[in-house]
C-alpha cells in the first residue's frame, strides 16, 4: 500500500514534471521561432545594407576615376598653356626686339638722309660763296 502510494505519487509529480517540460519546450519553440524571425530580419537588413555599401562603392570608384581623368586632363591642358604662355613670352620678346631695331634703323637712315640734305646745302652754300668771292 505504501509503495502503492509513493508510486502514484511518483507517477504524479512525474506527471507534473512531464507537463512543465513540455510547457517549456513549447516556449522555447515559440521562442526560437521568434529568434529565427528576428535573426531573419536582421540578416535581410545586412544583405540590404551590404547592396547599398556596394552600391555606393561602385559609385564612389566610378566618380573617382572620372574625376581622376578630368584631373589629369586638367593638368594636361595647363602645361600646354604654360607652353603657349611661354612662347607667346619669347615671341613678344623677340618682336620687341625686332621693333627696336627697326626704330633705330629707320632713325638711322632719317639722320643719314638730313645730313645729306644738310652736306647737299652746305656744298651749294659753299658754291654759291665761291661764285661771290669769284664776282
Amino acid at each position: 500500500q505504501v509503495s502503492q502510494n509513493e508510486l502514484d505519487w511518483f507517477h504524479q509529480d512525474s506527471e507534473a514534471q512531464m507537463k512543465k517540460w513540455q510547457q517549456e519546450k513549447k516556449e522555447n519553440r515559440e521562442n526560437l521561432k521568434a529568434l529565427k524571425g528576428t535573426a531573419k530580419k536582421h540578416s535581410d537588413t545586412n544583405e540590404r545594407y551590404l547592396k547599398i555599401i556596394d552600391d555606393k562603392e561602385k559609385q564612389y570608384n566610378a566618380s573617382l576615376k572620372t574625376f581622376l581623368e578630368t584631373s589629369n586632363k586638367f593638368a594636361n591642358e595647363k602645361g600646354k598653356l604654360e607652353e603657349l604662355i611661354k612662347k607667346s613670352q619669347d615671341d613678344s620678346q623677340e618682336c620687341e626686339k625686332r621693333a627696336v631695331k627697326a626704330e633705330v634703323s629707320v632713325l638711322q637712315t632719317w639722320k643719314e638722309t638730313e645730313i645729306w640734305k644738310l652736306r647737299g646745302t652746305i656744298a651749294k652754300a659753299e658754291g654759291n660763296l665761291r661764285m661771290l668771292k669769284a664776282l
